[in-house]
């Protein structure tokens, strides 16, 4: 059996869950069997409005092999740390173990490190998007994230003023939030029409890299907003993409930026690479 981890809290974005989505979607097509395990509740909520299977919660990377048994294959995306015994032991159980490192990593043991930002061989994305990039595209949506827990998004909110984007409303977004990011933009948009906006929207702004991928695979003018927390191959395999990369610190540029930016594209994806891996 292989099973799938994608990490989640109430603090972070759901991009780990988008890559073990895309990856469960390839190996589905190709009839083979895969469970995915998450360690948040409202994750599995948000995987079934992707169109994935209920998935299994657990608490931490640390009870994986509480589901998994001696033999299966396990691939991990997550950024919590593996004591080296608990790795050990993990390698030694599993058939085969995978972890998804940004910009790759050493093995430490057996384990195979999967990059899901090289340059040269692309991001993980979802066929899905690609077969839209030809569809009849409409309308600006700022997907700024999952969560907004330190209220970024609400102090800066004044730089959206008058730039005509709709928000996706992001599944960790604070109740009673609403009204008061609302007189920013013109609409909104619920966590589950998440798929459908990056296959119809004409231009989308995220700071989420995974949700700025899948609109580059989708053909949409992309930019990505760089909060100053990813390693550097994001944005170089970003910029392949022919995704607009603007640093937080210059949000006020965003008006003009938006008025002069051409449609990115996907030129490569890891995607069958990593079901290779799987399936090797």
């Amino acid at each position: 059996m292989i099973y799938l981890y994608a990490y989640s809290n109430h603090r972070s974005d759901l991009d780990a869950l988008r890559r073990i989505g895309a990856l469960w979607k390839a190996l589905d097509v190709r009839g083979v069997s895969a469970e995915i395990l998450v360690n948040d509740y409202r994750a599995q909520l948000a995987g079934r409005e992707l169109g994935l299977p209920p998935a299994t919660t657990i608490e931490t990377v640390l009870d994986i092999d509480a589901v998994a048994a001696y033999g299966d294959t396990v691939l991990i995306d997550s950024p919590e740390t593996l004591p080296d015994e608990r790795l050990a032991h993990y390698t030694s159980h599993f058939s085969k173990l995978f972890l998804v490192r940004p910009c790759g990593g050493q093995s430490r043991f057996s384990e195979r490190i999967l990059d899901p930002w090289d340059p040269q061989k692309g991001p993980i994305v979802s066929a899905e998007y690609a077969a839209a990039s030809s569809a009849t595209k409409s309308g600006r949506v700022l997907i700024y994230g999952d969560s907004d827990y330190d209220k970024r998004l609400l102090h800066s909110a004044e730089a959206f003023d008058g730039l005509g984007l709709e928000l996706y409303w992001g599944s960790y977004f604070y109740v009673k939030y609403e009204e008061e990011l609302l007189r920013h933009f013109s609409g909104l948009w619920e966590s589950e029409e998440y798929a459908e906006l990056i296959r119809r929207s004409e231009t989308i702004v995220t700071a989420m890299p995974q949700t700025a991928a899948e609109a580059a695979a989708a053909g949409a003018r992309t930019i990505w907003l760089d909060r100053g927390t990813e390693p550097p191959c994001v944005a170089e395999t970003l910029n392949s993409c022919g995704v607009q990369r603007l640093p937080w610190s210059d949000l006020g540029t965003l008006g003009r930026l938006l008025d002069d930016i051409s449609s990115a594209h996907l030129s490569a994806s890891s995607l069958e690479r990593w079901m290779e891996a799987l399936l090797d």
